[in-house]
């Protein structure tokens, strides 16, 4: 850990916030609308991490604003063919959420992980196979890179709420910051030269 880093892991989450909405007022595209959805979630898990440290890990809004963030990055990048399709999907898997927290836990673990797994899945891999298949910019390949460094960050969170650390617990907060503020970097970057092409 460095003197500073939840600060930076907050501007970097500025940052990212700052180019969706200037590419969205710009351009006027879904894609854009959904990354700034998915922006302002992680503005709002990076200050709180900021004012309440890991504390933020057990508020009970943290994971529907945590699930938020990869759920809107990924409605971003399917575009105007299929946003609506997910958001509905997103939709349906907060509710079920909802209803499991209230209810029956399984449902809500159950919603949770197929939340995030989809959307780690799109963040991942279709900036790279539109790239490849020469659907979208080189640049897009760097969302699927911020979004790989996301996915591993998310993992590590996940695993530390449920109590079951796949790392010990210093290596996990000591790399959970430049994860966070490298991938919304990344993505930030992809998604202004993503705008530029």
């Amino acid at each position: 850990m460095f003197p500073g880093e939840e600060l930076l892991t907050f501007l970097s989450s500025l940052l990212l916030l700052s180019i969706s909405l200037y590419r969205y007022f710009k351009r006027k595209e879904i894609s854009y609308a959904m990354w700034s959805i998915a922006a302002l979630a992680f503005l709002i898990i990076s200050a709180a991490l900021a004012l309440l440290k890991l504390d933020a890990l057990s508020l009970p809004i943290t994971p529907y604003i945590g699930a938020l963030y990869p759920a809107f990055m990924a409605a971003g990048i399917l575009g105007k063919d299929h946003w609506r399709e997910y958001v509905i999907f997103i939709i349906l898997m907060l509710f079920l959420m909802a209803m499991g927290q209230l209810f029956y836990k399984p449902v809500f673990t159950g919603a949770e992980v197929a939340l995030h797994s989809i959307s780690g899945l799109i963040i991942i891999f279709l900036p790279f196979i539109m790239v490849v298949k020469k659907r979208a910019p080189p640049a897009a390949s760097l969302i699927g890179l911020g979004g790989l460094l996301i996915s591993i960050g998310g993992l590590a969170l996940a695993a530390l709420m449920t109590q079951k650390p796949i790392l010990p617990i210093e290596t996990v907060i000591f790399l959970l910051h430049p994860l966070l503020f490298l991938s919304a970097f990344l993505i930030a970057a992809g998604i202004y030269l993503y705008g530029r092409s």
